[in-house]
């Protein structure tokens, strides 16, 4: 075959094909999760809708919890654990006047007398510490993503999303207000852990 032949069917060869973007070469070997795709209408339409139907006030949850004495079984009453591994999620309700909002740290807390009498601590950032918000929400797993590191950056997603509502929020000591949020624990807890929050609300007024 004649060297000006090699040189044609290269030509022809190059017609059927495009240069892509490194872009579009990333995609093509590792598809965009649909999932983080999605992940502003999960949080809208999804996952704060779930905390807020399964959400117990805290003194009730408390109270259960205290009474259900063996742990796996309160977790399979009162709670969500979607693999044995992981710690289990309670999504809780508690409204009262705020008295402390301590942001010395990038992890943030506020402290609020719940009207049940239980000093309730949430998160508010700029920084989330743990996973429960994602590993509460039971419209995903880890196996509806290709690697830990993929899962892990959907979790910080998530969280993200969370200290976006608490910015809104504007909350300040004296008010009173709603928090509709979730805490991980692996047993039954003395004192209430750490809520991590999706919704905080003025008492009796619109969501944030």
């Amino acid at each position: 075959m004649t060297r000006k032949l090699w040189l044609a069917l290269a030509i022809l060869g190059l017609g059927g094909c495009r240069i892509v973007s490194q872009q579009e070469l990333a995609e093509l070997t590792s598809p965009p999760n649909p999932h983080m795709a999605s992940i502003d209408q999960t949080w809208q339409q999804k996952l704060v809708p779930q905390v807020l139907h399964d959400a117990q006030p805290v003194s009730e949850l408390l109270l259960a919890l205290h009474k259900a004495g063996d742990f796996d079984t309160a977790c399979r009453t009162l709670g969500y654990r979607s693999q044995a591994e992981n710690p289990c999620i309670f999504y809780v309700k508690a409204e009262g006047q705020i008295v402390d909002i301590n942001t010395a740290s990038r992890s943030g807390k506020l402290t609020l007398k719940d009207v049940g009498g239980t000093e309730v601590k949430v998160q508010i950032g700029p920084t989330l510490r743990g996973t429960q918000l994602r590993d509460g929400y039971k419209g995903t797993t880890y196996q509806d993503f290709n690697d830990q590191v993929l899962f892990g950056e959907y979790g910080k997603a998530i969280n993200d999303r969370a200290v976006k509502m608490v910015q809104k929020a504007q909350v300040k000591v004296g008010e009173t207000r709603e928090v509709y949020g979730v805490f991980s624990t692996w047993d039954i807890p003395d004192a209430l852990p750490d809520i991590a929050p999706v919704q905080i609300r003025l008492l009796g007024g619109q969501p944030q």
